[in-house]
């Protein structure tokens, strides 16, 4: 383990109070969201219609300073391009803001934010800051920085500082001097990112302790981890297990928690010591691998026996690695239709159809789920099944699910004509030709049907 010498730790205090220091002033052409929702100056290529969503029309080469809570930015794709000083964007002060979608390059500081909580930083590519892609500094708390792309950042990919309880997940953190640095930072949540070919070190604590850090990937960093006075969780616990170290020289011939039962279960067989006080006891064999089945959905809660019907299954690869996998549906335990081969490649969703056709099933309750199969190295499998409810198969015209075709049905179709999927008196059992429309081809079956009873 390597030792500070006093020119690092004079390097490192300057970092600490550069925000003190040396705040960027903000250039005369920053745009603003102001407090009460308006856009300074209104030339800005963003345009909103609430004042909540705020859009981005164009490319933008100015600093921007959020001051208005409770928005949205989607900066749809565009580029927010500095020329070397200040913050692409500042969140100061400020809370229930998220950004999404922008490319943010060639700044000091890509996404700057200071006392500023309860926000969401997601699905953005950040490059070519001269500080740090993203700062976390002075009672941030609670902030969420998911799904981004960090890169080249001379200090730090993600620097967290005096702040707390941040959730920094599935982020991409590349190139950058450290990938994460943490100074005085307590409580904060660290999983799922990808932390790999930063010249320095992939994570760097310094009076930060109890943070858990678990399922990253450490690849091709220079050093993976250092801390300083600071001790942390490095795992998830078993068999969930803790992260991918590619310098992690120990074997997987035992399973279980205490490496007692022969066999390979994707963690390794001894713990991965970075110092006396900070351990990885279950450190990961490969990349953090994880299928999750996220929904399992379908529209009606009553169908008529003898008709077929759509379950829609969202699956989602979280892992770092392309994976190949099978995905299939049920009715209580039996299967409804063939299983569905799934190539998804990282960090990638996908919304797969079955069909069932429910002439075979007796009429009564069913519970509809989803199970994807685990793929080889994949530790934590309870994300790969998806409970969704409860669906009664009846007789056609029965709205409610009492086996009985009567007025209480006529009078919910009555209160659904007309509508479609997304209307406010939309009912997707009303819909009993299933075109998608509630109306009055639907208000006559149910008026043919009135007395009719289950046998």
């Amino acid at each position: 383990m390597r030792t500070l010498g006093l020119p690092l730790i004079f390097t490192l205090m300057t970092m600490i109070c550069l925000p003190f220091m040396v705040q960027p002033s903000i250039a005369s052409s920053t745009i603003y969201i102001r407090a009460d929702g308006s856009i300074d100056p209104d030339t800005a290529p963003i345009s909103t219609v609430d004042k909540i969503t705020y859009t981005f029309t164009g490319n933008v080469d100015d600093e921007i300073v959020v001051e208005k809570a409770n928005t949205i930015i989607d900066c749809n794709g565009h580029i927010v391009e500095g020329s070397g000083t200040g913050k692409g964007f500042t969140l100061y002060n400020v809370a229930n803001v998220t950004i999404r979608n922008a490319n943010i390059r060639n700044f000091q500081y890509g996404i700057y934010l200071e006392s500023a909580s309860y926000n969401f930083i997601h699905g953005n590519n950040i490059s070519t800051n001269s500080y740090d892609g993203i700062e976390i500094y002075f009672s941030s708390d609670n902030n969420e920085i998911a799904d981004n792309n960090i890169e080249t950042s001379e200090w730090f990919g993600i620097g967290i500082y005096y702040s707390n309880n941040n959730t920094i997940t599935g982020n991409k953190i590349t190139n950058n001097n450290d990938g994460i640095w943490l100074y005085d930072a307590l409580d904060n949540t660290i999983s799922a990112n990808d932390i790999s070919a930063n010249s320095e070190h992939g994570i760097e604590l310094y009076y930060a302790s109890d943070n858990s850090i678990f399922h990253n990937s450490f690849t091709n960093n220079v050093y993976q981890v250092y801390t300083e006075s600071s001790v942390n969780v490095w795992d998830d616990g078993y068999p969930s297990g803790g992260n991918y170290w590619i310098d992690y020289d120990g074997t997987d011939l035992f399973s279980g928690p205490y490496q007692n039962e022969t066999g390979s279960d994707g963690i390794g067989d001894t713990s991965y010591i970075i110092d006396d006080n900070n351990r990885d006891r279950y450190p990961l064999m490969k990349p953090w691998t994880n299928i999750a089945v996220l929904n399992a959905s379908l529209f009606k809660t009553v169908i008529a026996q003898g008709l077929t019907q759509h379950v829609y299954v969202s699956v989602q690869n979280q892992g770092w690695n392309t994976e190949t996998f099978n995905v299939a549906a049920y009715a209580n335990t039996t299967i409804i239709d063939a299983p569905v081969n799934v190539t998804l490649t990282s960090r990638n969703s996908i919304t797969v159809t079955f069909t069932w056709d429910t002439a075979g099933f007796a009429k009564g309750s069913y519970t509809i789920s989803a199970y994807a199969n685990p793929v080889p190295g994949e530790t934590y499998t309870a994300d790969n099944t998806f409970t969704d409810g409860i669906v009664l198969i009846s007789i056609l015209g029965d709205l409610n699910g009492d086996f009985i075709v009567d007025g209480q049905d006529y009078q919910l179709v009555k209160i659904a004509v007309p509508s479609m999927r997304g209307d406010p008196n939309w009912n997707p059992n009303a819909d009993l030709n299933d075109d998608g429309i509630v109306d009055g081809q639907d208000f006559q079956i149910v008026k043919s049907l009135i007395g009719t009873t289950a046998h």
